[in-house]
């Protein structure tokens, strides 16, 4: 199933309307409903959308915590105009929260179609076997969904927002040594996973991020505008989170395994 927004969007409108909490009980609300909003989530892979819920959302909550804390730190600054740059550590914090080895994990099931499993993290893939999955992956990706495939394999170059700063388009570095440590590492010339499948290689794109935390906190009029501005916020940053299942295909396929591409989550 898809996020749950509307139970967030009014957890915000109550704790903007009370208007008597300190900040760090609003911090620790806010920081759980988000965790509730964004737990049941819907993985959209090239071969259809498959929900695979996060396993350790309340685990990851300091993350949140932090990033809503940096938000609000922001939002104070009334003496001066605030600018999108105000935003970016929040941004960051959140996108954390979606980054692997650090942040959270998603279910491996149901597998992404057509896989019958996840393959475990410790599992070696021949080299010879991952290479030519990774070519089929690559000419079988037409359109958009290349786009998004040259995205996460070639250093996030293809997307829109890149500012000749180093960063990349995703102000997060080099995306492409992101997937080279995420999906392998040589062992014997052999790739090995070392991250459990949906695995996100790039964890959304934290200037766009926090362009919509600046709109939400500075524009909103109201407590009804700042939620709805919040969860479009939110809701279009995990649109463009990119990753990889890899998974086992029905036994008997040759090779036994593919990567599906996935190109956001709702």
């Amino acid at each position: 199933m898809p996020a749950l927004w509307p139970p967030f969007e009014r957890a915000v409108i109550e704790i903007l309307t009370r208007g008597t909490l300190k900040q760090d009980e609003f911090v620790k609300i806010l920081a759980a409903a988000y965790t509730i909003a964004t737990t049941p989530v819907t993985v959209n892979y090239t071969s259809g959308p498959v929900p695979q819920p996060v396993l350790n959302g309340v685990a990851r909550q300091k993350i949140l915590r932090d990033a809503i804390d940096k938000m609000l730190s922001a939002n104070r600054g009334k003496d001066r105009r605030l600018t999108v740059a105000d935003f970016l550590p929040a941004a960051l914090a959140f996108i954390k929260y979606w980054t692997p080895g650090v942040g959270v994990l998603m279910s491996p099931f149901p597998p992404a179609i057509p896989c019958v499993a996840p393959v475990p993290a410790g599992f070696f893939l021949s080299e010879d076997q991952f290479n030519s999955v990774m070519g089929v992956v690559q000419k079988s990706n037409s359109g958009a969904n290349a786009n998004s495939f040259a995205k996460i394999s070639d250093g996030g170059s293809g997307g829109s927002g890149g500012g000749g700063d180093g960063t990349g388009t995703n102000g997060m570095g080099d995306t492409k040594s992101l997937f080279d440590r995420i999906t392998s590492q040589a062992v014997i010339n052999d790739p090995v996973v070392i991250v459990p499948s949906p695995i996100v290689l790039f964890p959304g794109n934290p200037l766009l991020l926090a362009k919509d935390l600046h709109f939400a906190m500075t524009k909103s009029n109201s407590p009804q505008a700042t939620a709805t501005n919040l969860t479009k916020a939110f809701s279009s940053h995990l649109s463009t989170i990119i990753g990889i299942y890899i998974g086992f295909l029905p036994p008997g396929s040759l090779p036994p395994f593919t990567i599906v591409v996935f190109n956001g989550i709702t």
